[in-house]
């Protein structure tokens, strides 16, 4: 056959396609069409299909159908629709569509919104029955081999996706699984996945519909696999899901919660999801959070709850170089503790958690029990504490969020520090802590530490409610002697208060001065109220008393400061051939009044060879001294100067000391009321 007849057959056939083409195209009319894909669609889901505008179908090498203003909604439209795409269009097969066939090779959905708030309109589906040509249309038989979403918005109740591209290949044109790539923004934050998925022809079917994924949420690497019972629902799932990146706040963002996390360093999890139960689960949930050198938190259990976090029932372990760093998690500004080992039953109550099981080492201390955290409608700790050993100086309160800022009243603190021996502060108390936190602790100590001072078997009762701060019923033990008072701080008032009470008897007082005084028994009290933001206001402002009983005891003149080596060396000679000071008693009756300790004859101290008795005032408004100290053995004796850096001198032509008895005298002074 010549080149000529074979390029006239190919014109000929070119022409009757061409011909068909044209004539199936104009057979399609808009409303029938549109009529019949409505009535599929309701009898496959029970859901409501309309058009905003006319379906065309474009001619050409490739001709498309396309659709304007498509909205699937549940009967009656309430609720507003379940999905509307803006725009849809289907590239058609040419040589099909001659024969009068809508064979749909690919389909791009244009700026799509998807309502996940409305899925519970959708009911029991069936496959979407297409098999029958409509009256005013050619046959319509999809044979995908691509599915393309431009431009979409997927929304639910506590967020939503912006998918900027996605699409969906089936493994053949008669279906089987989809592969999928999607990018997007979810929570301002990049997505990117890609994965296979079950065909849509098992969307609607019985079984479960199964999901792999792999990619990227922000700077964390997810895989997912599994299974969903009712994929159209969002219901049923059965999936394993592993993620891992460098910032665990980066994926907590994209919770329910608007409160920014905290920075907690890289992580690692893996976990088994499900909602068998009717809400979001996770199980056999393995995470490590942080990092060991800074901080390190591993989980392991499961959560009944996510979206709502409850149902908590997981083991916490905790390697970190502040408990701030742990509190800070939790949106609370708790006193400071390092380094910290902590391990403990995390469950969750009522708007908060719980801590059972609790055993830690916080610094030099260890503490073990229970914990509670209610976070509304006022944040509310309580529970109970025990340890072993408890030193206070591992813990530290947070600065106050005022940045120490003075009141009007309150001396200014000077640009340049100066250096002039007062050594109350003047920084603010920390009282943020006590405004914004309720608390009811129970506490009991084998030995609590505070500076030199120890003592053993301290049980206490912490209260914090509305701004007032009660240490109740304290308890404790010195030697065979017994402590108790309690401490109430009122930060609620405009001037905060606070009011002391501590007393002692028979106690031991090397325990309570860390060596310093050594021998028999000591009693005391002390009974003060003061008002101010700082160290120095409070003391300057102090009413009350300080009473002091000691029996025979031996000073270490090293440990008792360059005052007491001083008095030492004046009142009592002798004891300059050993460094230690016997004393056979020391006596102090001291009142407090506006910050003014005055007292005549209230101070005095025997020795085996000397005695001595001390009458002046400390002023604690501005640290100052002016006492005389009258002995047997040596000149009168002037304390002067400041309580950080007292002067002594001698005197001469003062009255040696006559009182026989000068602990006797100092003790029968009366305190006013």
């Amino acid at each position: 056959m010549r080149a000529s007849t074979i390029a006239k057959i190919v014109a000929a056939l070119l022409v009757v396609l061409v011909v068909a083409v044209v004539g199936a195209g104009k057979s399609l009319k808009s409303e029938a069409y549109n009529r019949f894909l409505a009535e599929r669609v309701k009898a496959a889901t029970g859901l409501d299909l309309s058009f905003a505008g006319v379906t065309k179908l474009k001619l050409g090498p490739s001709p498309v159908l396309s659709f304007t203003g498509v909205t699937l909604s549940a009967a009656g439209g309430k609720g507003g629709p379940l999905l509307y795409i803006d725009r849809i269009e289907a590239r058609v097969a040419l040589v099909p569509l001659a024969l009068r066939q809508l064979r749909l090779d690919s389909i791009t959905l244009i700026r799509p919104v998807l309502d996940l708030r409305q899925l519970g309109a959708l009911g029991p589906t069936r496959p979407l029955d297409l098999t029958e040509a409509p009256a005013g249309a050619p046959i319509t038989r999809p044979a995908l081999s691509e599915l393309r979403i431009e431009d979409a918005s997927v929304r639910w109740t506590d967020g939503h996706l912006q998918v900027a591209k996605a699409s969906f290949h089936p493994e053949t044109e008669a279906g089987g699984p989809l592969s999928l790539q999607l990018d997007g923004i979810w929570q301002n934050t990049p997505v990117s996945l890609s994965g296979v998925i079950g065909p849509l022809s098992s969307l609607a079917g019985g079984k479960p519909y199964p999901v792999q994924f792999k990619g990227s949420v922000g700077g964390a690497n997810l895989t997912l696999r599994g299974s969903l019972a009712a994929p159209l629902a969002g219901k049923g799932l059965d999936l394993e899901l592993r993620a891992q990146g460098e910032e665990m706040s980066d994926l907590l963002r994209l919770g329910p919660t608007t409160a920014t996390p905290q920075a907690l360093g890289p992580f690692k999890l893996a976990t088994r999801v499900t909602d068998a139960a009717g809400s979001v689960a996770l199980s056999d949930l393995d995470a490590v959070i942080g990092r060991r050198d800074a901080q390190l938190i591993t989980l392991k259990g499961q959560v009944g709850d996510v979206l709502r976090r409850r149902g908590m029932d997981m083991l916490v372990t905790l390697e970190s170089e502040s408990l701030s760093l742990l509190m800070r998690m939790l949106s609370q500004d708790l006193p400071n503790a390092g380094p910290v080992k902590l391990s403990a039953h995390l469950s969750d109550i009522e708007n908060g958690w719980r801590l059972t099981g609790l055993k830690s080492n916080l610094g030099k201390s260890d503490l073990a029990g229970e914990l509670s955290l209610v976070q509304t409608p006022r944040p509310r700790l309580y529970g109970r504490l025990s340890a072993s050993q408890l030193f206070l100086g591992d813990f530290s309160l947070p600065p106050p969020r005022s940045g120490g800022q003075a009141q009007p009243s309150q001396p200014q603190r000077p640009a340049i520090p100066i250096d002039d021996g007062r050594i109350l502060g003047v920084d603010a108390l920390a009282l943020d802590l006590i405004k914004d936190l309720d608390a009811a602790l129970s506490i009991a100590v084998g030995r609590l530490h505070w500076g030199s001072t120890t003592v053993t078997d301290a049980t206490a009762e912490l209260r914090l409610a509305a701004g007032r701060l009660g240490l109740e019923n304290f308890a404790a033990r010195s030697g065979d002697g017994r402590l108790n008072g309690e401490i109430r701080l009122d930060a609620a008032a405009k001037t905060p208060a606070l009011a002391l009470r501590l007393a002692g008897g028979s106690v031991d007082p090397g325990m309570l001065t860390g060596g310093a005084l050594k021998g028999t028994k000591a009693d005391f009290a002390f009974d003060l109220k003061a008002q101010g933001t700082n160290m120095r206001l409070l003391a300057g402002s102090a009413e009350g008393s300080l009473v002091l009983t000691l029996g025979e005891s031996v000073l270490d003149k090293g440990k008792g400061g360059e005052l007491s080596a001083r008095l030492a060396r004046d009142l009592d000679p002798a004891s300059q051939r050993s460094g230690e000071l016997h004393l056979r008693c020391l006596v102090a009756r001291l009142p407090v009044k506006a910050g003014l300790i005055s007292f005549d004859k209230g101070l005095g101290a025997e020795t085996p060879s000397s005695a001595a008795l001390a009458s002046g005032s400390i002023d604690l408004r501005t640290e100052s001294l002016d006492i005389a100290v009258a002995s047997r053995t040596a000149p009168l004796l002037r304390v002067r100067g400041v309580l950080g850096a007292p002067v002594v001198s001698s005197e001469s032509g003062g009255k040696p000391l006559a009182d026989a008895n000068p602990c006797r005298t100092a003790q029968a002074r009366r305190l006013p009321r």
